[in-house]
């Protein structure tokens, strides 16, 4: 993986249905420096997202899935 590529998982404390997934996704694909987003839907609470860290930062992804009104920690690996 590039050095400025980083991946983290977000978990999302809210059950979301598949179409709640896909648009949360969606709109984490549209921040900038965010390079691929996805869940396994049988832990469909666990998101994880690679980032261009020199463009974001995790903290900031973070926020943004707050903003929406849901309650997400990030997971670190």
């Amino acid at each position: 993986m590039n050095a400025r590529l980083n991946e983290v998982f977000v978990h999302i404390n809210e059950a979301l249905d598949e179409d709640s997934l896909h648009s949360l996704e969606e709109g984490i694909r549209r921040d900038a420096g965010v390079v691929s987003v996805g869940h396994n839907p049988e832990q469909s609470h666990m998101i994880m997202v690679v980032y261009d860290s020199e463009s974001t930062r995790a903290s900031s992804l973070l926020h943004s899935i707050q903003e929406q009104g849901l309650h997400a920690q990030l997971v670190g690996l």
